[in-house]
């Protein structure tokens, strides 16, 4: 990668890390401060708010780059009709939303629910143009400035999750706040667009059918992956309760800045990817993902070997004793480190076989609702984090036989297993270490906190001394931090 190309990474990572972290930090907070119900009722409201924001979003925060740089000289015009198709959408969602409700009660087990899925008819219809606008910022060159609104937005978004629970202990008031903090959002982004290029005064219909018809295959795949959530929260709290939806839920989150990290290096290396698969040059696409997989194994693995051992700990003391069953929970769905390290659809959507993706998906999901019916009924809540574990990795491997199979290549091409188990091992055997340490001298979470950036910089320093990955990205992001030059030199 280029030293332009480390440096957006490097941005985009630390941003989407900051975001998530906010998130994250907010978890305790509300696991101590609300009852099982209302963190159950409240998580519901999020699962069903977020698998209609995948249908309604339609896409199109993907395609706009696609429609943005192919009529560069209508930008306004596709803005513009991008905005009222994501508006549309986003009133057709509330409609949705208000019919669903009393379903919903009916499917959740919960009375509480259909009143806060009416209460969140604010929140469902600014969380569909909202991507859409960050894609264009983005687009536009204005990633640094929509980074840091999103922050700023998720600030107010906080403040008014505290304001709703600490003064009013309510979480009917807390989903209107999120939907206020929502709206503030939107107009955020909305009026953060150049003026040149901010415009909803036109639909272009035939710009319309083109991006729709480009959506649509798309749409189908993520609406059918999102149900997946979707069946873990209906059929936990049908066949369980709602309380035990809210211990699932509490452990079932991926650590921030590491999940996102590899959509960061992807958000970088997929423009490049789609020219060189124009130009048929595969050979130096295989290059690139193989590189951009190392590199995100070399960051990903040795912190998810840290979560694995010291998980109970480290749970407990971030949820309470209350939620000391999602430690296991939050063990198993943290598996999915293991792959989080390719887009395995970049190379498959480029190649236009995306109904490939919709078809497979779509028998996988068939299948994860049987292995969640028969993992909850043997298992309970952490058999539902079992079989979403086993969809991911089967759907993984098909996506990566099939991404093998387009660049005529093994998957060995792509995938170093051997540097991957080399990785692992050197983290594993640190990490015993620093367990005997735990046992025997200091049983204190804090000491786990402490020691945990010192156990990440000797995993790294080790695999960057014995080369068992390419050192040269790694040199350029140390340049960057004058601090940690002398260990990598």
């Amino acid at each position: 990668m280029t030293n332009s190309k480390t440096s957006q990474v490097l941005f985009l990572t630390i941003g989407n890390g900051i975001n998530i972290l906010i998130n994250f930090l907010m978890l305790p907070y509300l696991v101590r401060a609300m009852s099982y119900e209302d963190y159950g009722s409240y998580g519901q409201v999020l699962i069903v708010t977020g698998f209609l924001q995948t249908i309604f979003t339609f896409n199109l925060n993907q395609v706009s780059n696609l429609y943005l740089a192919k009529y560069q000289d209508s930008i306004r015009n596709v803005f513009s009709t991008l905005m009222r198709i994501s508006g549309l959408l986003a009133l057709l969602s509330v409609v949705i939303l208000f019919l669903s409700a009393p379903i919903l009660e009916y499917s959740f087990s919960n009375p509480k629910i259909d009143n806060l899925l009416f209460l969140s008819f604010l929140f469902m219809f600014t969380q569909v143009p909202i991507p859409v606008l960050m894609s264009v910022l983005i687009f536009l060159g204005k990633a640094k400035q929509q980074t840091k609104l999103l922050i700023i937005s998720n600030l107010i978004k906080v403040a008014f999750i505290f304001i709703a629970i600490q003064f009013y202990n309510s979480v009917e008031i807390l989903v209107i706040g999120i939907g206020i903090a929502g709206l503030i959002q939107l107009l955020m982004f909305y009026f953060s667009i150049p003026p040149e290029v901010r415009n909803v005064n036109q639909m272009d219909k035939k710009l319309r059918k083109e991006i729709l018809g480009t959506a649509a295959p798309l749409t189908l795949s993520s609406v059918v992956e999102r149900s997946v959530f979707f069946i873990d929260g209906v059929m936990i709290s049908s066949l369980l309760s709602t309380t035990d939806y809210a211990i699932y839920r509490a452990g079932a989150f991926e650590v921030p800045f590491v999940a996102g990290l590899y959509g960061s290096i992807s958000a970088i290396v997929m423009p490049e990817v789609a020219r060189l698969f124009m130009g048929n040059n595969k050979a130096e696409i295989i290059r690139l993902k193989k590189k951009a997989i190392i590199h995100s194994a070399f960051i990903i693995y040795p912190i998810l070997v840290f979560l694995l051992f010291f998980s109970q700990p480290l749970v407990q003391s971030y949820l309470t004793e209350n939620y000391a069953k999602s430690a296991l929970v939050f063990s198993i769905f943290n598996l999915s480190l293991l792959i989080r390290i390719n887009d395995f659809q970049d190379v498959i959507v480029i190649a236009g076989k995306t109904k490939f993706i919709f078809y497979n998906i779509v028998w996988l999901v068939i299948l994860n609702l049987g292995l969640n019916y028969f993992f909850i009924k043997h298992f309970g809540i952490a058999g539902s984090a079992a079989a979403f574990i086993v969809f991911l990795f089967v759907f993984a491997y098909i996506l990566a036989k099939k991404q093998s199979q387009i660049l005529n290549c093994r998957l060995h091409d792509l995938f170093d297993v051997i540097s991957f188990l080399k990785i692992l091992s050197i983290a594993i055997i640190l990490c015993c270490m620093v367990h005997l340490m735990y046992t025997f001298w200091m049983t204190n979470v804090w000491f786990l906190v402490f020691v945990s950036p010192f156990y990440l910089l000797a995993s790294y320093l080790i695999i960057y001394k014995v080369r068992i990955i390419e050192v040269d990205l790694i040199n350029k992001l140390v340049l960057k931090i004058p601090v940690l030059n002398k260990l990598f030199k």
